[in-house]
């Protein structure tokens, strides 16, 4: 169904606006100092979530379990492919391509408000000190606005030898909706941590870290 919303937005005249509102935040998955993946967590907003809990919630009991799951999954998920997942990560301004998606989940929050949570697999590994890594989520057409969230966007899973952080700003660079909009990036930057116990391991105030 999601994917039916983003292809009724293709070609829309310039006084069109969003009619699907996400709420996004990501968390970078490292593997040997390296990226490997990104675990996104999506959030709609009521009314989208409304129509997504009519189609799917055979049961009614705000739940999507089993069955249930795995028809969100593949009538209102799995065709987000053709569009990268509304997912834009660039190494160098270039667009990186993922493998796949893994581990999806549909869920009811208390508020009636539709989640996804799935994890996006790179085809190959990024190295954060080496490259410039940025991270971008939106609907080009913009018929879906897609929002990264005010507490901890980005957090940061498996740095383990790494202290990691980043900063927002809009992207100038990559507008899109008739060039009227400039989508929200994250700019990543990572160092070589050294620990020190007078400064809680080498973390500073800023740093986001998720331990296993």
């Amino acid at each position: 169904m999601l994917a039916s919303v983003l292809w009724a937005g293709s070609g829309m005249p310039a006084s069109a606006h969003p009619h699907v509102w996400i709420d996004a935040d990501a968390q970078m998955v490292f593997e040997d100092d390296k990226i490997t993946a990104i675990r996104l967590h999506w959030v709609f907003d009521d009314l989208f979530s409304l129509t997504l809990i009519d189609q799917f919630d055979k049961n009614h009991d705000l739940r999507f379990f089993d069955a249930e799951n795995t028809d969100v999954h593949d009538n209102a998920f799995a065709l987000l492919s053709e569009v990268s997942w509304l997912t834009h990560l660039r190494r160098n301004e270039e667009i990186v391509t993922f493998s796949g998606a893994t581990d999806f989940k549909a869920d009811i929050t208390d508020d009636r408000r539709v989640s996804y949570d799935f994890t996006l697999t790179l085809k190959e590994p990024l190295d954060p000190i080496k490259d410039a890594i940025a991270l971008s989520v939106y609907d080009a057409e913009f018929y879906i606005d897609v929002a990264f969230t005010q507490v901890d966007p980005i957090l940061f899973r498996g740095n383990r030898h790494l202290k990691c952080h980043y900063e927002m700003s809009e992207d100038e660079k990559n507008r899109i909706y008739f060039d009227l909009v400039s989508p929200i990036r994250a700019d990543l930057a990572c160092e070589k941590q050294v620990a020190d116990a007078s400064t809680n391991h080498g973390l500073s105030a800023g740093d986001f870290v998720s331990a296993e």
